[in-house]
């Protein structure tokens, strides 16, 4: 809009510019007067321009009158009359007269008119704060029902720069028809339901977003659509960004005690004890990567996810007052800066990132003065051969090959000490259920040693790639007690192979199948994935032949998610796998060095059906459906906070034959379709975490109501084998001609033996 209003300035100007240049040529002629021409905008509105030029008389004193409402906000500046144009949202052009007055010169009339909007939709986003926005979308050029949404910018932002937003609009259909089949519904019945992004009149619809991420840029966009997913007009859209938090005023002292080579007393005061604030600590060698914002958006990040994946609350993140810790991992002999800033309970910072100040830790105690000679006489594409000669048989050491990139600026202490306290967080005890005993582990040598970087140290390599070998002693207690010594290599480069493969179907069962793989080569690396065949076939060429950068790309980045190395074999595997009944499955293998070194090898089978009905064992089920506003009035202390909630419980009651049973409710079979439909249900139904497993009785609150559920059930008898499946779907109704609700009654009276008390949330 800019550039079309700065050119109407320019072209009234220069006509303004011939008028006086035509006066000028003649004498005679009065100059004085208010000169200006008529001004054509968009249907768009926003920001207008009209040039005009005063003779005879002041300039400032120029005032201007406007005969309609939808040109509003004036400024007169000494040569330009500038003003705020409302979207024309009629079909029509529409013309507004500016009436322009100067002292005692001649009042001049000045028509400023607005084409009819050339789009479909106007889109006006008002009220915006840091977590909501008010948008109002409004047809101009479309009768029929429209979608309408908000969206990160970045991820539409690609569709509108490649011009594939058709491509986006393909997507959102299919994001709306899993929406409606996960309510039970078709995409007709679903979208007239859905008011919060479809409209079905031709109406202007305000919404207002209320979850939105604050200081982030977004789109707002639109376009017709049918009910049955027709599109019919292209998509309109319109950028906002949402606002910074409020900021407070709080200010950080920073105080660091008892410095030792890997551990510090830090303590940091805010000067407002009553808002909530983070602060976090980062090497000098990594904070020269990033500045302050780097460094709490990164932190922000990693907060939020820890909140999402439930292992803490804001709250719980968060510190309000003075805060202390003492980290016993840090680098020794390393600066660290202490970065703070005020966040909220959402995630929004409220103050800038402050660098309140550093600290530097103590250099390590080297108190053995082993050295170590490091070589590696045998390399291969995926693997070293590293042999270490400590000048001391006592010494006991690590040995550690590391991706040359990975090792950035760190200094050897650094990289040593980030390599110990890498071995402590695998073995945390909060990971693994175990601490590390320093004193007797596997990865602590003493003496000569030659080892096999990978298949000894399970360090992985690739083809090409620089490796840097540290070597370093190391105390019963984690604590490094030599100078660090290292060696540079390089593995061997990656050549094609002529590698073949054998494949045989061992077990071909419809859960769980076991496939041997024999290479032709024993020395060799290889990958291997099962997939579905109508997905391979998406990575195909003309030729039907599989396109080997696309599939390995595929591969890397989703299938063995980014680390394919982790994934390599060698020699004769058997392996067991899962997939889903009665459907054609492809196993891809290839030779693999950092990328494919043979071309992919394809084994094709069709897996069987689900053997139901094997076996007599059975359980009968009962299952009721109560309304929680019911069970509250009943007891509101136990029921609490489930007034809009439907309470399903259920009763097993297992025959004879029955060694295991199985139950729950999930939402409907088509939902879990991409899954592998009843297979994943039977999986679901199988894990004793989620579903009712050998149990009489349980319950499942918090499904909603209106919505679609499945129940399903089944026994097996104690050879394994399965008798009958049972399914069946239910809509919970609290009223109307569907009420479907029985009377409430005490679930916690004569509850039968190994009960369970299940929460499904939605």
């Amino acid at each position: 809009m800019k550039r079309v209003f700065n050119l109407l300035t320019f072209v009234a100007l220069a006509m303004l510019s011939f008028v006086m240049v035509a006066c000028n040529d003649n004498p005679d002629v009065d100059k004085s007067g208010i000169q200006s021409n008529p001004v054509e905008i968009d249907g768009l509105g926003g920001n207008v321009a009209v040039a005009y030029v005063v003779t005879g008389g002041d300039a400032s004193q120029l005032e201007v009158s406007c005969d309609v409402e939808w040109l509003h906000d004036f400024v007169v500046d000494t040569s330009i009359i500038r003003c705020q144009a409302d979207a024309n949202t009629t079909k029509a052009a529409r013309v507004a007269t500016l009436t322009l007055s100067c002292g005692a010169l001649p009042s001049i009339e000045v028509t400023v008119t607005q084409l009819a909007a050339d789009v479909d939709f106007l889109i006006d986003i008002t009220e915006i704060t840091p977590y909501t926005c008010h948008v109002t979308y409004t047809p101009v050029n479309h009768d029929g029902s429209y979608l309408f949404l908000v969206i990160e910018k970045d991820t539409l932002e690609s569709y509108i720069v490649t011009d594939a937003l058709d491509e986006w609009c393909q997507g959102d259909i299919e994001w709306l028809t899993g929406q409606a089949e996960y309510n039970g519904m078709t995409l007709e019945e679903f979208l007239p339901e859905a008011k919060m992004l479809f409209s079905v009149f031709p109406d202007p619809v305000s919404i207002d977003y209320t979850t939105l991420d604050a200081e982030t840029d977004y789109y707002a966009y639109c376009y017709g659509m049918e009910a049955d997913g027709t599109i019919t007009t292209p998509m309109c859209f319109k950028e906002f960004s949402t606002r910074i938090v409020q900021s407070v005023d709080m200010e950080f002292e920073l105080t660091v005690e008892d410095v030792e080579a890997n551990a510090a007393t830090i303590t940091v005061t805010p000067s407002n004890n009553e808002e909530y604030y983070f602060w976090t600590y980062i090497s000098a060698m990594d904070y020269a990567n990033y500045d302050d914002n780097a460094v709490m958006t990164n932190m922000i990040a990693n907060i939020l996810a820890t909140v999402e994946y439930g292992e803490a609350t804001m709250e719980e993140l968060l510190h309000q007052g003075p805060s202390s810790q003492r980290p016993k991992s840090l680098w020794s002999g390393t600066k660290y800066h202490v970065i703070a800033w005020g966040m909220d309970l959402k995630g929004a910072p409220t103050t800038p990132p402050i660098n309140i100040g550093s600290f530097v830790t103590a250099s390590s105690a080297v108190e053995d003065d082993c050295t170590f000679d490091i070589s590696c006489p045998e390399v291969t594409q995926t693997d070293m051969l590293i042999n270490v000669k400590p000048s001391k048989s006592t010494t006991r050491y690590m040995i550690c090959p590391v991706e040359e990139t990975i090792c950035g600026a760190y200094g050897d202490e650094q990289m040593a000490q980030r390599l110990i306290n890498m071995e402590q967080g695998r073995f945390d005890e909060s990971f693994y259920g175990e601490g590390v005993d320093w004193s007797n582990a596997e990865w602590i040598f003493s003496g000569e040693q030659t080892k096999w970087g990978r298949a000894d140290l399970d360090w992985t390599f690739e083809a090409g790639k620089s490796y840097r070998i540290y070597v370093f002693g190391v105390d019963a207690n984690g604590n490094r007690t030599t100078a660090v010594a290292r060696h540079d290599q390089q593995a061997a480069a990656g050549e094609r192979s002529d590698m073949t493969f054998e494949v045989e179907l061992i077990e071909n069962v419809w859960n769980y199948p076991v496939i041997r793989v024999t290479p032709s080569n024993n020395n060799e690396f290889w990958l291997s994935c099962m997939m579905k065949s109508e997905y391979v076939d998406l990575y195909r060429n003309g030729d039907g032949t599989i396109n080997e950068e696309e599939m390995m790309h595929m591969l890397d980045h989703e299938y063995f998610d980014g680390d394919a190395k982790y994934y390599a074999k060698q020699g004769e595997r058997e392996d067991t796998y899962y997939w889903a009944s009665e459907s054609e499955y492809t196993l891809l293998l290839c030779g693999w060095s950092g990328s494919n070194t043979t071309p992919f090898f394809e084994f094709k089978f069709t897996t069987p059906a689900i053997p139901w009905g094997e076996s007599e064992a059975g359980v009968e089920v009962e299952y009721k459906l109560f309304d929680g506003a019911a069970l509250v009035e009943m007891d509101m202390f136990t029921w609490a906070g489930y007034e809009d909630n439907c309470v399903v419980y259920i009763e097993y009651t297992p025959n004879e034959q029955a060694a295991h049973w199985y139950g729950g409710v999930w939402m409907p079979e088509s939902n879990y379709a991409d899954n592998g439909g009843v297979d994943h249900l039977v999986a679901l139904l199988r894990n004793p975490d989620v579903s009712h497993v050998d149990r009489y009785s349980g319950m499942y609150r918090g499904v909603w109501f209106d919505d679609t559920f499945s129940i399903s059930w089944f026994a097996e008898d104690a050879d394994g084998r399965l008798g009958q499946w049972h399914y069946e779907e239910f809509t919970p109704t609290r009223e109307g001609d569907g009420y479907n609700m029985d009377e409430p009654y005490d679930f916690w009276t004569n509850q039968k033996a190994n009960s369970a008390i299940l929460t499904f949330k939605k």
